[in-house]
């Protein structure tokens, strides 16, 4: 299956959480590799795992695809972060935009709350596989 990875998924794969590393584990298994996302997501994941190594490390071994050209992309991006703000930031406005490119791939994340209100080309809902919710 065609994915593309927001930081959510990327990061449930080391989750504390059972239900939700199982789901992202799950996804790795049915993925056609590489899955799809860009370096905003590389570098929050990175962080909020507080591990860069182990991003990488997913790049280099041809897990993950940091395809979004960031320049050539710019003028869109910042349409969808004015139209979005200030709810969107330059991760969420990459990963809506790599669905207008990639309209068949589905978008894997655990961000219901904003990517249920996105919209690809001004009006069309992104697939997305938003996977389990976080036990309290």
């Amino acid at each position: 299956m065609n994915f593309i990875a927001d930081t959510g998924f990327i990061v449930a794969r080391w989750s504390k959480d059972k239900l939700r590393r199982d789901w992202a584990a799950r996804r790795w298994e049915k993925a056609a590799l590489p899955v799809l996302t860009s370096a905003a997501n590389l570098q929050e994941a990175g962080w909020l795992l507080g591990n860069h190594e182990i991003i990488l490390r997913m790049v280099v071994d041809g897990d993950l695809h940091p395809i979004l050209d960031f320049e050539k992309e710019s003028h869109r991006l910042h349409e969808l972060a004015a139209q979005y703000q200030p709810r969107m930031d330059m991760a969420d406005a990459a990963i809506v935009r790599l669905s207008e490119m990639y309209p068949h791939h589905t978008v894997l994340t655990v961000d219901r709350e904003d990517f249920t209100i996105y919209r690809r080309n001004q009006t069309q809902a992104l697939p997305c596989d938003f996977g389990p919710k976080m036990k309290s």
